[in-house]
């Protein structure tokens, strides 16, 4: 029979994909049975006739068939065949996290790339989001919507919070969350999930973010510290990190009998590295304090992915590098070196947190959203919380509780532990290189950054925006 197919359409010959969008007849010929495949009935907020659906209709000869009442129910995600009750429950988790967005969502300054997956996480009962650049525009779509304002944390116009204060309306910082792709974001390669924060940004110690306050005062119940260990240990064995680009590190050969230590190089104009480092605020101080620290050890360096290829500022020289660092270790993949090395000394790099989910030591020398809790060193003056948190309450924070997910096969919100599935399939089908990115893709992509990115700063910083550019720790 001619289906069409996608990655998430069922695979069962009988069962309707969202290609073939309404009723669909099979007639063998004249006199033989008709077997008629519908929709059924819409269930889940994010299914419509267009995207697919959780259940579908069946009739044989104008008469039901099979399932109840000739209702077939499948799962949101996968299409495959559950049972009502189940399809029920999975529904009704989706339903809730619709109504989560009980006012229509006004998003400012976000990417066109990044749009179709921000604008899943998004949808609520008002409407679907709507899509702004400038505050005026933003205050004035809100006002009229009674709207939510959502901003790209690292280009939310200048002025944009006074003006949601003045007009009463909500804003919240959006930033890509800790499990997002496979590929980097300066590649345009989307992410699947985000955070949403109310109060400040997770990177940015100069306030209180919603995650820190998350870490400071929420009850850990043993349930959710039990589902935090188990996705810990899941995202451990999977060999999962927020990016998953990189090469593999068999092949390089290591010394025996001496401590490893691995420095992550950071983009150094990230928020994160300018705020969160009072002391060590560049990838060469950092190497300097590193080597201070561990005279005797074996130091590897990492440049950032987005500074090796050329994409973002904060690169040292190979031969300078060398006169601190034993070796570079450019493209290979984090989640390789961390198999490998006793001990990360890092500024607010998020390689930091993925050492620690894997029983590493860590110091760090500036203030990341892990650090204070009584699982680093701390290096940086100010560190101490004031609250002491297990790894996996930790995991639970900022994982579980704080950072939203999508599925991005389904196009629907999905939990963490879904997640895991697509990230570890996109992973083995991507380029085996140090970006994850085709030669062709990557030069585009220089010439972008060097050529088409400084006219595009220059045009937002004339209308206010980027004033506090830079983004997480990297």
């Amino acid at each position: 029979m001619p289906f069409s197919r996608s990655p998430f359409r069922p695979a069962h010959p009988d069962l309707l994909g969202p290609a073939e969008r309404f009723q669909l007849g099979l007639v063998a010929a004249p006199g033989r049975r008709r077997l008629v495949v519908a929709p059924g009935p819409v269930l889940s907020p994010y299914d419509s006739p267009e995207a697919g659906f959780a259940s579908l209709r069946l009739t044989l000869d104008g008469v039901p068939f099979g399932g109840e009442g000739g209702v077939h129910y499948f799962d949101p995600w996968s299409r495959a065949p559950i049972d009502r009750a189940a399809c029920a429950e999975r529904v009704a988790w989706l339903a809730a996290r619709f109504a989560e967005n009980d006012r229509r969502v006004v998003y400012v300054g976000m990417s066109r790339w990044k749009r179709p997956a921000l604008d899943v996480l998004g949808a609520g009962p008002a409407g679907r989001p709507i899509h702004t650049m400038t505050t005026e525009a933003a205050i004035a779509v809100g006002q009229r919507h009674d709207g939510r304002l959502l901003a790209w944390a690292t280009r939310a116009p200048g002025q944009l919070e006074e003006a949601c204060a003045r007009a009463g309306l909500p804003l919240a910082r959006v930033e890509d969350g800790f499990l997002r792709s496979v590929g980097l974001g300066a590649s345009l390669q989307p992410g699947a999930s985000i955070v949403v924060d109310d109060l400040g940004i997770y990177y940015d110690p100069r306030r209180e973010s919603r995650l820190q306050r998350l870490l400071a005062e929420a009850d850990f119940t043993p349930d959710l510290v039990v589902r935090a260990r188990r996705l810990r240990e899941e995202v451990v064995a999977r060999r999962l990190s927020k990016y998953n680009v990189g090469l593999d590190a068999a092949a390089l050969d290591w010394p025996a009998g001496r401590r490893i230590v691995l420095v992550p190089g950071q983009v150094e104009d990230d928020a994160s590295v300018r705020h969160g480092s009072p002391l060590v605020r560049s990838n060469r101080a950092l190497l300097e304090a590193a080597r201070r620290r561990n005279p005797d050890a074996f130091l590897l360096y990492k440049p950032h992915p987005d500074v090796e290829a050329g994409f973002r500022p904060g690169i040292i020289p190979e031969a300078e590098a060398l006169t601190l660092a034993d070796r570079i270790v450019g493209g290979i993949s984090i989640v390789d070196l961390l198999d490998r090395v006793h001990h990360v000394e890092t500024m607010t790099s998020l390689a930091g947190f993925e050492a620690l989910i894997r029983g590493l030591t860590v110091a760090t020398h500036g203030r990341p959203f892990y650090s204070g809790w009584g699982l680093s060193e701390d290096l940086a003056p100010g560190a101490d919380r004031g609250r002491r948190l297990s790894l996996d309450e930790l995991v639970a924070g900022a994982m579980i509780l704080y950072a939203r997910y999508l599925d991005p096969v389904a196009m629907k919100p999905c939990t963490p532990e879904q997640l895991l599935d697509r990230l570890s399939a996109a992973r083995a089908a991507a380029p085996r290189n140090a970006l994850s990115l085709g030669r062709t893709a990557h030069l585009v992509m220089r010439a972008r950054y060097g050529l088409l990115n400084p006219v595009v700063r220059a045009l937002r910083s004339r209308r206010g925006v980027g004033r506090e550019a830079g983004g997480g720790p990297r």
